[in-house]
């Protein structure tokens, strides 16, 4: 898959000099974390300034990364292979507290907050790895399908994505056990859940599938772009974003008719997405342009570009990867 071919490169932050529209003089600041493959960082972005506040060393290439609000930690799974690991942030102070060994080749963590667990998905021995937040050690050990790719937890399920076998396995968080394998579509990637549904992204075949929480059964199955890769569920709005990396877009599906309702361009291989109700707005990672849209939710429009830079020292540029808002 592309993933595996990826250069890496190195980067920080400076603003491009598109006008900043905020969600308004009353709406809560939040921060964004940005995940850089390539140099093994993560930055953090003020919401409110558009720019970077902060940076983190994680491990090595680090793609997928979890918020747990409550707990006020960052969860980042260092996907290289001579790594292995979950690099562990305090949101408090913007430090990795710890670091927790897992399986060969994590690519994404969910936080579950009901049974305060963590699940690392392994694309390399079909495993997700349960850590224990209060202790940041791994407990549990769950055997999912072939090379399991993205992870998501709502309720007491936890959905993850077998990109080798067009499966979703869907684990109990509270046995730890597999309940139900649910065939999807082709090379699915991303997943992103709410209470009742969950959206898968098939990213063989251009289609997201609609899974019912209720009986673990394929509802709908939606058209997108090309070659999508990620989503991201808002719930309050009644909305998923999926980035459709070949077609330098998002799609935007109502989530009460499943229909798409708006095609959004942003920067080139978009990658990450993730989604802050409160202000309505949605932020893209741009993995080949290196940099971060930002878009009005209720416009469809992106109001921002956050772009990253090579620096002086360095040939190296961050493929940005994953996404969160805290």
């Amino acid at each position: 898959m592309e993933f595996k071919n990826i250069i890496f490169f190195t980067a920080v932050i400076f603003i491009f000099s598109a006008p900043v529209i905020s969600g308004g003089a009353d709406t809560p600041a939040k921060r964004i974390y940005v995940v850089n493959g390539g140099n093994g960082m993560v930055t953090v972005i003020d919401s409110k300034k558009n720019e970077a506040a902060a940076t983190v060393r994680v491990g090595v290439w680090p793609a997928g990364i979890a918020i747990d609000s409550a707990g006020k930690k960052a969860y980042v799974a260092n996907s290289n292979p001579g790594d292995n690991s979950v690099s562990v942030i305090d949101l408090k102070s913007n430090t990795v507290k710890a670091t927790v060994k897992v399986g060969k080749e994590p690519m994404h963590a969910a936080v579950n907050p009901e049974v305060k667990k963590v699940y690392a998905a392994h694309t390399k021995d079909n495993t997700v790895s349960v850590i224990d937040t209060a202790s940041n050690k791994v407990v549990n050990t769950i055997t999912v399908g072939a090379a399991p790719f993205d992870i998501a937890a709502a309720g007491k399920k936890v959905y993850v994505t077998n990109s080798g076998e067009d499966t979703v396995s869907v684990i109990d968080a509270v046995s730890n056990k597999v309940t139900a394998t649910v065939k999807c579509g082709k090379g699915p990637l991303g997943i992103a859940v709410n209470n009742t549904k969950a959206y898968v992204v098939n990213n063989s075949d251009n289609t997201v599938s609609v899974i019912d929480a209720a009986n673990n059964k394929i509802t709908a199955t939606i058209k997108v772009g090309r070659n999508p890769w990620y989503a991201a569920v808002d719930a309050v709005h009644n909305r998923v974003y999926v980035t459709n990396r070949d077609d330098a877009a998002i799609s935007v599906i109502d989530t009460t008719n499943n229909k798409i309702i708006a095609t959004i361009k942003v920067g080139v291989k978009p990658t990450g997405v993730a989604v802050d109700p409160e202000n309505n707005r949605v932020y893209v990672a741009n993995h080949k342009d290196i940099s971060v849209s930002v878009i009005d939710a209720a416009a469809n429009k992106v109001i921002n570009t956050i772009k990253l830079s090579l620096t002086p020292d360095s040939p190296y540029a961050g493929s940005p990867w994953g996404i969160a808002v805290y």
